[in-house]
């Protein structure tokens, strides 16, 4: 007992199991489910070892939860939302882990965040492997861009970018500048490139050219901004499938079109820009048709409606199986204005601290959700919710001032 009491109570522990957590998003979803369940335990454990010291902001995720739970009272599906609550349940699991664990130091979140970055640039390694084989057998360029890149596991390029972000600005921000660090940073770069969001390629370069300039001396701004501005020329000026997912944004999308048409032909050439758009669109017709501003349709029970409006405009029946692809639109539409309101307290909590700590990892965090939820419902699915929770969790757990030499070293 005395040996189990010591290793729960210690704080290796946590960087073991809080590592391996992270390391596991991009794997079936199983593994993430089952290192959940042992850190659980684990925190559980060592609560009768140590002192619980609480952060408030943990309420705020675990109140989101008891939202949903409160729309079961109004859903037309109680089956539909209890699957939801099911999926959405790390939303009190992950907090009470926490708010059960030791104290860990900065020293020890750098460390999570350090493996989940070495194991990110493994993954990003794999991948590349893959299609590079492929590529050998077939000469498809496309194979190494976007979902094509990451099919061999089956994710979204999208979701994997968020990640991959979030890792890459902790390594330029928060890590020595050693020969490994900038060669992690590299094959980030690269494979975020890849990936080929374009939302996330944007705010991660914003994000990456305010902090240098913002934390980093003047002979590392002279020397890293170039870099970055001749990165981005050459993306732009060169024949790739990255900048042609930019141009087509500009040249196929006709917002006009989307947001007044009555009738879509089922081959209709839709952007990633105008499909969005139009999900807004049929969300503020359905909340007006019915009246449902207040208190939306219920956790996990608006997919129905989305099919009638779709079905409605005539979109071909492949997009029936989308969601909103937009967080804050997926909120208000199942939990009303309050759900929505939680959303921003939970975005509006990050941006808080970092006013108050100056930390770059809470910025990071902040810019890209803020952004990524302007694309995709990124907590209503699993791997972005431990991802998003467990980054938000641990920087409140620590939330301290970084030292100085985690960015100059």
């Amino acid at each position: 007992m005395q040996r189990i009491s010591k290793i729960v109570s210690s704080p290796q522990a946590y960087w073991v199991l809080l590592s391996a957590l992270l390391i596991s998003l991009p794997l079936p979803y199983g593994f993430s489910t089952g290192i959940l369940i042992a850190l659980l335990a684990s925190s559980l454990l060592s609560a009768r070892y140590h002192k619980l010291s609480f952060q408030k902001i943990y309420l705020v995720p675990i109140l989101f939860y008891v939202l949903m739970v409160c729309s079961l009272f109004w859903t037309s599906s109680v089956e539909n939302s209890l699957r939801g609550l099911e999926r959405q349940l790390a939303m009190v699991l992950i907090p009470a882990a926490f708010f059960l664990m030791p104290e860990l130091s900065i020293k020890i979140r750098d460390k999570i965040f350090y493996a989940f970055a070495v194991a990110l640039t493994m993954f990003a390694i794999f991948f590349i492997g893959a299609a590079f084989i492929e590529y050998l057998e077939n000469s498809n360029i496309n194979r190494f861009f976007y979902h094509a890149l990451v099919s061999p596991l089956e994710l979204n390029a999208i979701y994997l970018s968020v990640m991959v972000s979030l890792s890459g600005l902790f390594l330029l921000f928060n890590q020595p500048k050693s020969l490994t660090t900038i060669l992690l940073l590299l094959i980030h770069a690269i494979f975020l490139i890849l990936l080929a969001s374009k939302v996330i390629i944007v705010i991660t370069a914003l994000v990456a050219v305010f902090g240098i300039v913002r934390t980093f001396k003047r002979s590392r701004i002279l020397l890293l901004l170039p870099v970055l501005l001749i990165g981005v020329i050459l993306l732009m000026v060169t024949s790739n499938p990255v900048r042609e997912r930019f141009e087509r944004e500009f040249t196929v999308s006709d917002v006009k079109e989307v947001m007044e048409c009555e009738r879509f032909d089922k081959v209709y050439d839709w952007t990633g820009t105008t499909i969005r758009l139009f999900q807004a669109r049929i969300f503020v017709e359905m909340l007006d048709e019915d009246s449902a501003y207040l208190t939306g349709y219920g956790i996990n029970n608006s997919k129905h409606k989305i099919i009638e409006k779709q079905k409605q405009y005539n979109l071909w029946q492949g997009y029936y199986e989308y969601n909103f692809h937009n967080q804050y639109i997926q909120a208000f539409a199942e939990l009303g204005i309050f759900g929505f309101i939680f959303l921003l307290i939970l975005l509006g909590s990050i941006f808080k601290e970092y006013l108050r700590t100056k930390d770059m990892l809470f910025l990071s965090l902040f810019l890209v959700m803020l952004v990524v939820f302007l694309t995709e419902s990124y907590i209503w699915r699993q791997r972005g919710l431990y991802h998003f929770l467990v980054f938000f969790c641990l920087l409140f757990k620590v939330s301290a001032i970084p030292s100085k030499s985690g960015t100059e070293s």
